[in-house]
């Protein structure tokens, strides 16, 4: 026998509903916080799946997963209390977030702030679990995320699909916010032509210089004359001015 849990103290509701829920699975399975412990590989410890039901803070993703699924509990449940609970914590310091809708959005920043908004409804896990949970490598590096989130850069569409799966949405919602996506970057691209268009009307004219016309080939007798000799002409010398007979000495009285 174990030492008795104490009472659930969480102060929101989304967070006491993930732990009384994952202590009901562990009583529904009948085994304590060592036999999780042992059933999970030992990839945690008694203690913090211990501590992952005292409704205190919000634990972390893998934990709450791995917890279900020693308990035989359906994991894709636990991961939404958990992000309900995440998501609370973040409304209660930000009281006007919210998820805009797909179909309301129409320029790069409406398309980040929405992103960036669903990014904590679906409980804001660190950018390199949700590298790790795309897949593939490269398919959604944490950088890219960061620069998203920072509103530095745009995801593209498959690093948008990436992280709609990550995030669990699918079917319709999915389908939404590619179409908003393809909408913004169609967007992005007629203004960006016509910021061009409008810089190169605006762009000073350098003037067209004059060509000369260029030498005709000479024909019929011309062509076969020879070319003219050029005369050496004698360079012209202006003549120098005669010097003064010297003067005869007057002779004296």
């Amino acid at each position: 026998m174990g030492r008795p849990e104490r009472p659930v103290a969480a102060a929101d509701p989304a967070l006491e509903k993930l732990a009384r829920w994952l202590r009901d699975r562990r009583h529904a399975a009948g085994l304590t916080h060592r036999e999780l412990a042992r059933r999970s590989g030992y990839a945690f410890s008694d203690t913090t799946f211990s501590r992952a039901t005292t409704g205190t803070r919000v634990p972390r993703l893998p934990v709450v997963e791995a917890y279900a699924r020693a308990c035989g509990a359906p994991v894709e449940h636990a991961r939404g209390l958990w992000r309900a609970a995440r998501y609370a914590a973040y409304r209660r310091r930000h009281p006007g977030a919210d998820v805009p809708r797909p179909d309301s959005v129409y320029n790069r920043d409406e398309l980040i702030h929405a992103l960036r908004q669903l990014y904590h409804q679906a409980g804001a896990m660190p950018l390199d679990e949700m590298e790790r949970r795309a897949g593939r490598h490269g398919e959604l590096p944490h950088s890219t995320l960061h620069r998203m989130l920072a509103g530095r850069s745009l995801l593209d569409l498959q690093q948008l699909d990436a992280f709609l799966r990550v995030c669990d949405v699918t079917g319709g919602e999915w389908e939404q916010w590619c179409l908003a996506w393809r909408r913004v970057r169609r967007r992005h691209e007629v203004l960006r032509a016509g910021d061009r268009l409008t810089r190169t009307l605006r762009a000073p004219t350098a003037p067209v210089p004059r060509r000369l016309p260029a030498p005709t080939e000479p024909t019929g007798e011309a062509a076969s004359a020879p070319p003219p000799v050029a005369l050496a002409m004698p360079l012209f010398r202006r003549p120098r001015p005669a010097r003064a007979a010297p003067r005869a000495p007057v002779p004296r009285a």
